[in-house]
């Protein structure tokens, strides 16, 4: 992993089996964040009118931009991240062979420094792109050169 790899960039580092990280990455944010846009004054300010057609209950959720969330969505919402969160979580604590409830105390959407993350077990190595390289090809039984 490079300068930052918070969230996405941890995520698809975890399907390696091997993690690196270099000495001043940012790493983790293993966490969820979600949101859904407001627009209704401004959409009024402008003129700006967007009608929708839907069927189902929830079929709106993302396209309904121009109205707050009804306090069931609103619970859909939160319900949605919240199992996205875990599923992250799960993962992780896979990758890392870890506990879910170690990765629990770990993970909570903090950002870590290069020390935290190699003693919390997020990274395996610290080092840039030829480390990476080197640990592959001895995963490989590759040979090392120069």
């Amino acid at each position: 992993m490079s300068d930052v790899a918070a969230s996405g960039g941890y995520y698809m580092a975890m399907g390696a089996g091997v993690i690196v990280a270099e000495s001043l990455t940012s790493t983790g944010s293993i966490g969820v964040v979600t949101g859904k846009f407001n627009l209704g004054k401004l959409s009024e300010k402008i003129g700006f009118n967007k009608e929708i057609i839907s069927k189902g209950r929830y079929a709106e959720l993302h396209a309904a931009e121009q109205r707050s969330l009804r306090l069931d969505e609103a619970e859909l919402f939160s319900k949605s991240a919240q199992h996205a969160y875990k599923q992250f979580q799960d993962k992780a604590a896979l990758s890392k062979s870890m506990t879910v409830d170690k990765m629990e105390e770990v993970a909570q959407g903090r950002v870590r420094t290069r020390k935290d993350t190699a003693s919390h077990g997020l990274v395996d190595a610290i080092g840039g792109l030829s480390r990476a390289v080197a640990i592959a090809k001895l995963k490989a039984n590759i040979p090392q050169t120069g």
